[in-house]
């Protein structure tokens, strides 16, 4: 018997880029907006995971504001994408009501759906704080504690996460000796089972909120802080691929 495809909804990463290039009394203005993901979507899907992509900009007025469309997923991923971004819908700004997509995000999980955090400098708690995550309802299903201050830890030269929890289905076949990552949002032990550390802090950490799953990824999936060596990892897509499959339930 065929097995379900499990479906996830990834949200953030992309961003817009802007230059200004000066050329002594002339300057000029070029733009364009990074939202490749191939690195990671290709490898992800081969292990039988759809990946449904929400790009940062489309973000406030596309996310989901209904239990009925999050529920189209089995899953869903935030990664790198500011908090500001779910909570100010232009009827928001425009002074009208709507629903909270964090408490939304709560119920779904609660519910049976599975979430996960993916690090970078526009989650957890974020570059100069921007993020701001620390302030939202997610606080209600995140198993780490968060800081409420700029929380990346740049690290040059590299740091190789631990295995702490080898034998957890979402580690199953993967090896202990994992790439060099180059940084990571600090966050502090709180609850759930720790899989994985870096300089001693959570890296992956996994828990079951009511009958859903969370997990948090406080590092990223691809450069800076996922460098080379680990996008193109011959574990790279298995290990995504196990850990969002136990995100929505499946083995």
């Amino acid at each position: 018997m065929e097995t379900k495809k499990c479906r996830i909804l990834f949200t953030g990463e992309s961003v817009y880029k802007v230059h200004t290039h000066w050329k002594g009394f002339a300057s000029y203005e070029t733009g364009y907006i990074g939202d490749n993901l191939d690195a990671f979507i290709l490898p992800v899907e081969k292990e039988g995971v759809e990946v449904v992509f929400m790009r940062n900009h489309e973000v406030s007025v596309k996310y989901p504001l209904t239990m009925e469309e999050l529920s189209k997923y089995d899953a869903v991923v935030i990664s790198d994408a500011p908090s500001d971004s779910f909570l100010l819908h232009p009827q928001t700004l425009a002074g009208e009501r709507l629903p909270n997509r964090f408490k939304l995000i709560n119920d779904y999980v609660r519910n049976g759906g599975g979430f996960m955090m993916v690090g970078g400098w526009m989650s957890f708690c974020g570059f100069h704080g921007k993020a701001r995550y620390h302030a939202t309802p997610l606080v209600e299903i995140l198993p780490v504690k968060m800081s409420i201050s700029d929380d990346r830890m740049e690290i040059p030269e590299g740091a190789v996460p631990q295995v702490t929890c080898a034998n957890h289905p979402v580690l199953a076949g993967i090896p202990a000796e994992w790439p060099f990552f180059l940084g990571y949002n600090k966050t502090f032990f709180d609850r759930g089972e720790t899989l994985m550390t870096i300089n001693n802090d959570p890296m992956l950490v996994v828990d079951t909120v009511g009958k859903g799953r969370v997990a948090v990824f406080t590092s990223d999936v691809l450069p800076h802080w996922g460098p080379k060596e680990f996008v193109t990892w011959e574990y790279y897509g298995r290990f995504w691929g196990q850990l969002f499959k136990w995100l929505a339930g499946q083995r």
